[in-house]
């Protein structure tokens, strides 16, 4: 039974696990010839990789020679109206080879075809999901009205569930750049996505492209004058920063098959020479050895199939609760991973591979054995690798164990963090249509509005932002401090345009100066109000109010009249994820902004409210969810809020192992030593001797691989660290807790088989030699 456990929880686990990784990294992706297709960003020196600007991909996009099919998209935020009440969609706005380029069909009527890039008709083509949530599905939708942003569009095709593109875009309409975007080469709008030609390269690509660049840097040095191309393959853009996460699962796989298979082969060990005298007599009466070792393989097989069932089931409980997100939830794409055929035919060749590497050398030995007339002790050799197996399998779990320790204080004080301002407060997104409100004074004026309007209910109290700290990290801005000679690229801030009330909304206190009022209008002098972290970055040695700063682009500076506390986001690699510039709306007016609605008593009431009076204003804008405030602060969570559970779920699998690994050892022991600790007892050794015996050099092997485990602590945690960022300081008494509770365990483990060893007939075993 042990056997099969073990077989369940390595196959159960090391399967989920290669369900998510070959779904992530090995699957090929479902475009026509997606091995071939790159994607290619601009980099700068000291702001990274961002989008193309338009104006440069339609300077090389017909001069590269080693792409074909290239295309473009820009991702848009829209109200969609068609059958049913307003919704936010997000779409993208795509150049004419962008369907061409993917080579997916659509499931009803057409992609955008030329005439649609001409301006000859307003098509849309919607994503099956779409199309069931907005159309119902409905078979004969291809030729139905549309209205996106205000404008109305006609509905040309949809297309299969299946498609996942970057951004997971909802619908697809032309993009037909107007004269300002051709000539655009500040903003970088142009999602750049291409097809190698055959024989051709990323590598060969890239070299091309910066031939380019650089006569694009010296005909335009004011806007491109430090950016070149990077071209890098498409799931690799897909992928985003997850490769360390990659790596790390599947080393814990790779070590929990390690450990299951020292483990099994231990228990084959143990179990065998239990059989010794009924292998005596198959020998015996002429069974050829070849055929006793093939039925003992056959018997393990058996329980390596039936334990392997269940961790197939085991495997799929994984994927369900787990899926791509294990990975990262911020994956550009949205990989579906599942236990099928691939996953199945890999989960057969892993089976055979233990079974292969564990199960014959102990079927050889035991058959062996049964041959001699006297039992033959384990050679030293033996001896010594297993307890080196026993004592590492010790130390990695103590040492892993004592950092998922700390891993999951520091979950706990960062989520701790998150939560500062609990209760009944929710967020809701709005977007308004650049179409229809073109220019900031008409954002203004609807936010003005509706700000004012929701002030006067009693249902409610809202407050506004367009960043709600500490969200997802979306971009940042960069800006120059008067009287510094310091380039600007090396100064960047996270920026939120706010309305009054918004700090005492998300429970950010004032530490010095005054904070946003509605005093700052837009024709007062412009201010700002800062975060604690950026004033250390920036002003370390001095006291910030009063001093101004001009973000790259404004024209106007602004004058920081307050200093606020951070709203941590520890676990960020980025430093900017503390860094924030508050500025007042009215003065930086935004197309989007996030309302802070705290209800009055129940939710419902605040919630008709908000639509009432959002409908009043504009009956086609929609709003998106209601979403707790807690929920879209600790956002950043979930990524290392479900990584932390998988570390936790598999040191939990490695300590069980572990400890069924001494278990097997000990019996092991009282099986090979079976005569010896029967003559022990027939020349007046008690029961506690014998056990005595068999566990302190078990015991003297778990102290020694504590010990190992302790003093690997800082390497397995900075391994951590890297993943997971970083851990909170490490308490010496937590490493030595776990490890005294891991001994008392491993005590335990150790003691069962030993008091039945213990508790055998002596005198009938010495009778049976």
């Amino acid at each position: 039974m042990l056997v099969a456990t073990l077989f369940a929880l390595s196959i159960g686990l090391a399967g989920g696990l290669w369900a998510v990784i070959d779904a992530v990294a090995l699957r090929p992706l479902p475009y026509r010839e997606g091995d071939r297709l790159v994607v290619v960003l601009e980099r700068h020196p000291e702001r990274g990789s961002m989008f193309v600007t338009p104006a440069n991909f339609l300077d090389w996009i017909d001069r590269v020679s080693t792409l074909q099919d290239v295309a473009g998209s820009s991702a848009i935020e829209a109200n969609l109206t068609g059958r049913d009440a307003p919704v936010r969609a997000i779409g993208s706005k795509v150049t004419e080879r962008f369907f061409d380029l993917l080579g997916v069909a659509p499931v009803r009527g057409r992609a955008l075809g030329v005439a649609d890039f001409r301006g000859e008709g307003r098509g849309v083509v919607l994503h099956y999901g779409l199309w069931q949530r907005q159309f119902h599905g409905d078979p004969d939708v291809v030729g139905a009205p549309v209205v996106i942003d205000g404008e109305s569009y006609t509905v040309v095709g949809v297309m299969p569930r299946e498609l996942k593109t970057i951004g997971q875009a909802e619908f697809w309409i032309p993009w037909i750049m107007s004269p300002e975007e051709r000539g655009e080469r500040r903003f970088h709008l142009v999602g750049a996505i291409a097809r190698l030609r055959d024989r051709q390269s990323a590598g060969d690509a890239q070299r091309e492209l910066e031939s380019i660049y650089s006569q694009l840097r010296a005909a335009h040095p004011d806007t491109t004058g430090d950016w070149t191309a990077w071209v890098r393959p498409l799931r690799d853009v897909m992928l985003g920063d997850s490769r360390r996460a990659l790596l790390l699962l599947g080393t814990a796989a790779a070590l929990l098959i390690l450990v299951a298979s020292v483990n099994i082969a231990g228990l084959l060990l143990a179990w065998l020479p239990s059989r010794r005298q009924e292998l005596m007599v198959r020998l015996a009466i002429g069974a050829p050895a070849r055929r006793v070792v093939g039925q003992l393989l056959t018997e393990t097989a058996t329980w390596a199939i039936a334990g392997s069932a269940a961790g197939v089931a085991l495997a799929a409980a994984f994927v369900r609760l787990f899926g791509a997100v294990a990975i990262s939830p911020a994956l550009e794409y949205d990989f579906e991973p599942r236990i099928d055929a691939r996953v199945i035919a890999a989960t057969i060749v892993l089976l055979a591979s233990i079974v292969g590497a564990t199960a014959v050398v102990p079927c050889l030995l035991a058959v062996r054995r049964a041959r001699d007339l006297v039992p033959r002790r384990a050679a030293p050799s033996g001896l010594v690798a297993r307890r080196i197996a026993i004592a590492a399998q010790v130390a990695m779990c103590v040492a892993l164990l004592s950092t998922t320790t700390t891993l999951l204080a520091s979950f706990r004080q960062v989520a701790s963090l998150a939560s500062r301002n609990p209760g009944a407060a929710v967020g809701i997104d709005i977007s308004l249509p650049e179409n229809r409100y073109r220019d900031e004074a008409s954002q203004r004026d609807f936010f003005d509005r509706l700000l004012t309007n929701l002030a006067t209910r009693s249902e409610l109290q809202v407050a506004a932002a367009s960043y709600v700290p500490p969200a997802r990290i979306w971009g940042n801005v960069r800006f120059e401090i008067e009287g510094r000679s310091t380039p600007s690229d090396a100064q960047t801030t996270l920026l939120t345009a706010v309305s009054s009330g918004i700090f005492d909304a998300l429970g950010v206190a004032l530490v010095r100066g005054r904070l946003i009022e509605d005093r700052d209008a837009a024709a007062a002098p412009r201010v700002g109000v800062i975060s604690a972290a950026l004033a250390r970055r920036y002003w370390p040695n001095d006291d910030p109010i009063g001093h101004r700063i001009t973000l790259v682009g404004d024209t106007g500076p602004i004058m920081i009249v307050g200093l606020v506390d951070d709203v941590r986001q520890p676990l960020s690699p980025d430093p900017r994820a503390e860094s924030v510039l508050y500025l007042p709306y009215r003065q930086f007016p935004l197309s989007y902004m996030t309302l802070i609605v705290v209800p009055a008593r129940d939710l419902a009431p605040a919630l008709a409210a908000v639509r009432e009076e959002t409908s009043r204003l504009d009956p086609t804008q929609a709003l998106g969810p209601a979403r707790s405030l807690d929920r879209i602060r600790g956002e950043w969570l979930e990524q290392p809020r479900l990584q932390t559970r998988i570390v936790t779920l598999f040191g939990l699998c490695t300590v069980l192992l572990t400890l069924i690994g001494l278990y097997a050892r000990v019996a092991y022991a009282a099986a090979s030593r079976s005569r010896e600790l029967a003559i022990r007892q027939a020349v007046g050794a008690g029961p506690a001797q014998v056990v005595r015996a068999l566990t302190v050099e078990t015991v003297i092997v778990v102290l020694g691989g504590a010990g190992m485990g302790l003093a690997m602590l800082p390497v397995t945690s900075s391994l951590v660290q890297t993943t997971f960022g970083p851990l909170s300081r490490v308490d010496l008494g937590v490493p030595a807790a776990v490890a005294a509770l891991f001994g008392v365990a491993a005590f335990g483990s150790a003691y069962w088989p030993a008091r039945r060893a213990a508790r055998l007939d002596a005198a009938r075993l010495l009778r049976s030699e």
